[in-house]
């Protein structure tokens, strides 16, 4: 459903890639990308000539990415592997230059912390890891709405439910704040080098508003180029939909001396 939602493709998706880019590996470096789904990161990561590997809890998205990963030819390129982010037992530990978790696994998980320790195991010393996650702001949905005792318990907790047409696949999703996400981080021995808001200003926009400049490509760029260069901006990017983090691993301290 996200490869066709306009606000994904053309607002989403262009902040997300302004940011990987910057802590992209020297060509030949080992991506993961955890939860990657479909593969809209992994597929294009590969094109670039990065060896990927993509690993989802979800049989049936993996198998749409693998379909699309063989139509383009990059079957050499992209390792496809069913994996739960929170037990990455099969990869070995300090291999990948970049692990990435975008698209908010950290929240559906139901265990950042074991999901966030394997990240930053299966990441060299001196390569990053960068996850996106829902924001805490999301409680300012129930106060619209005046469901006042949801609005306390994800302010003091971060626990929301996820609500689906069917009621036995609700699951609870963890909204996070930047202070949260940091010390996850850093609990993890990463190192913050570059917080941000995905997106800061159109999800404040009526409706109505959001429809109108995805249909003016005008009106897009200008968007778009606020929204990148306010997307770290410590005012704005704890209060957007989504916050995103990069982490560097730090080496381990010698022992002894």
């Amino acid at each position: 459903r996200y490869d066709e939602n306009p606000f994904f493709v053309r607002v989403y998706e262009p902040v997300t890639w302004d940011n990987i880019r910057r802590f992209l590996p020297p060509p030949g470096g080992r991506i993961l990308d955890a939860g990657g789904g479909t593969g809209r990161w992994a597929i294009p990561l590969a094109r670039m000539g990065y060896p990927v590997t993509l690993i989802d809890i979800s049989a049936g998205m993996l198998e749409v990415a693998r379909r699309k990963v063989e139509a383009e030819g990059l079957s050499d390129r992209v390792d496809i592997r069913r994996m739960d982010i929170c037990n990455l037992r099969d990869l070995p530990d300090g291999y990948f230059d970049l692990a990435m978790a975008q698209g908010d696994p950290l929240s559906y998980c139901g265990n950042p912390d074991q999901a966030m320790a394997e990240l930053a195991r299966v990441t060299r010393s001196g390569g990053y890891v960068i996850a996106s996650v829902d924001s805490r702001i999301q409680a300012v949905g129930a106060m619209a709405q005046q469901d006042w005792d949801l609005a306390e318990r994800i302010l003091s907790t971060g626990v929301m439910q996820w609500k689906d047409e069917d009621p036995a696949h609700a699951f609870p999703i963890h909204a996070f704040t930047v202070g949260e996400l940091r010390a996850l981080f850093e609990r993890h021995g990463l190192q913050v080098v570059r917080v941000l808001g995905k997106p800061v200003f159109f999800s404040r926009l009526p409706p109505e508003t959001q429809k109108r400049i995805l249909e003016d490509e005008a009106a897009l760029a200008r968007l778009l180029d606020l929204e990148m260069r306010y997307a770290d901006d410590p005012g704005w990017a704890g209060s957007a939909g989504h916050i995103e983090m990069v982490g560097s691993k730090k080496a381990p301290e010698k022992a002894g001396g």
